[in-house]
């Protein structure tokens, strides 16, 4: 199991806070049971301190909704966080990335290489859900305004007619699985 600390000050009521996030009291803990994990809170109130414990075989998608309930418990009850016993993965330079801190690094780190291993492959392009074209991704362009998402901005496909540039303000690139 991975474990996140929070550590705050004054007072919070920590139930309402919990319950929006859909956390459930049952027997001294709070129990969040997303459709398809679940995650546990257990609140020391003598001590301030909140512990949040969740598996530590979650998929991406999991792992990124967890990180929003963290970061909204942290910033409602002006939180530190220890996660140190949290780690996600290691970035590009050797440095450790966790659930919370070094998150945004690390998630940057992995659409950039998923997407970089997406050249050459059949690809599906959309923007607000709608398809813009589909074709052979040649290159990409990430927003280079935007420090902590990861945003593309613009691709080349190669298409049944030729070649083809996308443009958008949040293009999502989905490899087909076609050759």
């Amino acid at each position: 199991m991975l474990q996140v600390t929070f550590y705050y000050e004054g007072e919070h009521s920590i139930f309402e806070l919990l319950s929006e996030l859909k956390f459930k009291y049952d027997n001294g803990t709070y129990v969040l049971n997303a459709s398809t994990y679940t995650a546990v809170i257990v609140h020391d109130a003598a001590n301030k301190k909140l512990l949040l414990t969740f598996s530590k075989e979650l998929s991406f998608d999991q792992y990124k909704s967890l990180h929003k309930v963290i970061k909204t418990i942290a910033e409602n009850i002006s939180a530190s966080v220890d996660d140190h016993l949290a780690l996600m993965g290691y970035l590009g330079d050797g440095s450790e990335a966790f659930i919370f801190n070094g998150w945004s690094h690390w998630m940057i780190f992995l659409e950039d290489a998923k997407h970089v291993s997406m050249e050459g492959q059949k690809v599906q392009v959309f923007n607000n859900d709608v398809l813009l074209g589909e074709g052979i991704l040649m290159a990409f362009q990430k927003d280079k305004t935007v420090k902590e998402d990861f945003r593309i901005i613009e691709c080349l496909l190669i298409t049944k007619n030729g070649e083809r540039t996308l443009l958008g303000d949040h293009l999502k690139i989905i490899a087909t699985g076609e050759f």
